[in-house]
């Protein structure tokens, strides 16, 4: 969800409307596009994998092998949660917070950008809490539960942007590297990392680094072919059928950087809009793909999953999911870099791009 200068003005409560409007109100049936000719096998899935309103989504699995999911709030939910057993049917289960977190006084504030994490033995969900289009000292929060259904407990700020003072305090990004576990954050004003105490609660001061310049939000990293590879947005999300969204991607031998793009760029020489390489654009069909996370199937695959700020036939943010393959240790995003409308499914180990079907078009 982006916090940025660009939506100054903007009310929050009409913006979330807008891209949530009846957002739950089918949240246990899965929607479909209906614009490709469907396999009804059991061995293809079909996008918008549903429930509608799972914006910046982050996932997880339980120790049972069951998926978990969030979003960014609704008007019907902070923080939905939905279940699935084969990361392409999902059925809404209910809402990880009872009510908002206590440690904000703003009344407009929400709770945006879920992470849910494993570690040291319970479930926990970092969150943004922020204004739209203000910089009024937004943070980032969490909580924790013993099971990822919840409840979850709310443990206030990790810290806020007064405490670090450098870039816009919203969009987590939980890391333990080599035993050591670190926040990555930023939206539209740098993305930056700090050491987090042992119990993954607080900062350790004066441990701040650098990752990528602005006008990029929503950093993900993942571990894979000797790189550490970050995954960001960038462009505008939240306007529906105008939304620019779309995802780029740098990768460095070191988590701390420096990460480089394919064109051997460093991130944090890119301050524009769309300045790096692109791995998911948009379609005609599905508008501003992006604010992703990413998780390996059982035969360790990997899979993305992000949401698009509209479909075809509906102007609501919605989950999709399409495989990573990788080609020269750089990632290729459902084969041609755009959503797919069908594909086989995850954990079959089986995956021809002849049998993925693409979607209409890159939009403009």
């Amino acid at each position: 969800m982006v916090d940025s200068h660009d939506h100054t003005g903007m009310e929050r409560r009409s913006v979330l409307k807008t891209i949530g409007a009846s957002a739950l109100g089918t949240a246990g049936a899965v929607a479909t596009s209906g614009s490709a000719v469907a396999d009804d096998s059991s061995t293809h899935y079909h996008n918008p994998v549903g429930p509608i309103g799972f914006g910046d989504v982050t996932v997880i699995q339980a120790g049972d092998g069951t998926y978990y999911a969030y979003g960014t709030e609704t008007p019907e939910d902070i923080v939905p949660i939905a279940t699935s057993d084969d990361l392409a049917n999902w059925t809404y289960i209910d809402s990880a917070f009872d009510s908002y977190p206590d440690w904000r006084d703003d009344p407009d504030a929400g709770v945006w950008a879920p992470d849910i994490n494993y570690y040291n033995g319970q479930y926990y969900l970092y969150y943004s809490y922020s204004t739209w289009g203000s910089q009024d000292n937004p943070g980032i929060g969490v909580a924790i539960a013993d099971s990822p259904a919840g409840p979850f407990e709310d443990q206030g700020p990790v810290f806020r942007a007064e405490d670090l003072g450098m870039t816009n305090c919203i969009d987590s990004e939980f890391r333990v590297v080599d035993g050591t576990p670190y926040m990555v954050w930023g939206s539209f004003y740098g993305f930056y990392g700090v050491e987090l105490t042992g119990d993954g609660m607080d900062y350790v001061p004066d441990t701040t680094f650098h990752l990528a310049g602005d006008n990029r939000e929503g950093g993900m990293i993942i571990q894979e072919n000797g790189y550490y590879y970050l995954f960001y947005s960038t462009g505008h999300c939240c306007e529906g059928y105008d939304s620019t969204y779309e995802v780029e991607v740098g990768r460095s031998e070191s988590f701390f950087g420096p990460y480089y793009n394919q064109n051997g760029t460093d991130l944090r020489d890119l301050n524009e809009h769309h300045s790096g390489v692109a791995v998911l654009s948009g379609t005609e069909e599905f508008t501003g793909p992006g604010h992703n996370t990413a998780i390996q199937d059982a035969n360790g695959d990997w899979w993305m999953l992000y949401h698009v700020e509209a479909t075809e036939n509906r102007e609501d943010r919605t989950m999709m999911i399409d495989r990573i393959q990788w080609e020269n240790d750089w990632p290729v995003v459902a084969c041609d870099g755009t959503p797919s409308t069908q594909s086989p499914m995850p954990g079959t180990g089986s995956y021809d791009c002849s049998d993925v079907t693409s979607g209409i078009g890159i939009s403009e």
